[in-house]
């Protein structure tokens, strides 16, 4: 199956390697599987999801609990370019469109990306993930009237979708336990930082404006900018992290914002750790530093 437009100078992508990391934390992690252009097999395990205590500047909502996923999923090693959004929806809805259509698609809510993963499913020919209120498939209008939309089938469905916030952050860090995936962060706010420079754009070397994809060095798996470039939504209502370990956990039925994953351009260095949350843009919004990726569930 195709994405369409993958960078050529990506390196796993180059080389066909699209499960090129390797788990340095135990079970689970990058491996092979269906192969998926420009996507990544993450192989099921089990992770302490949120953060130590003792990380700097770590929030009171990174309460470390153990979180086992069952099913093996793709994702997508890039956040989603402008060119990618364009081939697929023909708008071009980028704040920093002069970056290009190597650069991430920004300024598109939660609604839009749900809208867009079907949109995807259905060029692809694979089931659509998503439903309006009337059980159609959920569309660029309903996503225009902020229609909430439901899960079909929920991690059986095989289409394109947003990851779970569980996905992403055990994604995200790759069988790696610091803050991020190259060491601890040790700048909380825009000074140089070595551990994130080699990594992620954040807005102590982003010069205020999104980059090319993957012109950063990947996570142990394969992924680009988990932690920098823009921040990425993910399916999940914001709450605060339930007592005890949890096992393919989703979010709550309902919520007032959804979160969003890792730091962005603009972002100070301590927002560029694989445990911190951000539950402060509702889903309709849409800003100039807020893109995603998708996933797919995997059977094999």
């Amino acid at each position: 199956m195709t994405l369409g437009l993958v960078s050529w100078w990506l390196p796993c992508v180059a080389a066909g390697l699209l499960a090129c990391g390797t788990d340095t934390g135990g079970g689970g992690g990058g491996g092979t599987g269906p192969d998926v252009e420009g996507y990544v097999t993450i192989q099921p395990g089990v992770f302490s999801m949120g953060s130590p205590v003792n990380e700097t500047r770590r929030n009171d909502d990174e309460w470390q609990h153990q979180v086992t996923l069952t099913r093996a999923f793709a994702l997508k090693a890039t956040e989603v370019t402008q060119g990618e959004w364009f081939a697929v929806t023909r708008t071009r809805p980028s704040y920093f469109a002069n970056c290009g259509d190597e650069c991430p698609v920004e300024q598109v809510s939660w609604y839009d990306a749900v809208a867009y993963c079907n949109a995807l499913s259905l060029s692809e020919g694979l089931p659509r993930c998503y439903a309006d209120a009337g059980g159609a498939d959920y569309d660029a209008a309903d996503a225009n009237n902020e229609t909430t939309p439901t899960w079909r089938d929920g991690l059986d469905c095989q289409g394109y979708r947003l990851p779970t916030e569980a996905e992403w952050e055990y994604a995200a860090r790759a069988g790696t336990v610091e803050a991020s995936y190259n060491g601890p962060v040790g700048n909380v706010d825009c000074d140089f930082d070595a551990s994130l420079d080699p990594i992620a754009w954040y807005c102590g070397n982003s010069g205020d404006t999104t980059h090319p994809v993957g012109r950063k060095r990947a996570n142990p798996w394969g992924l680009y900018d988990m932690l920098g470039n823009v921040s990425e939504w993910s399916w999940d209502w914001y709450e605060v992290y339930p007592a005890g370990a949890a096992q393919d956990p989703r979010g709550p039925a309902a919520g007032d914002v959804r979160v969003s994953r890792g730091c962005s351009w603009l972002h100070y260095a301590v927002c560029a750790r694989a445990a911190y949350r951000s539950n402060e843009v509702a889903p309709h919004e849409r800003y100039f530093n807020f893109g995603f990726r998708p996933a797919r569930s995997l059977s094999f």
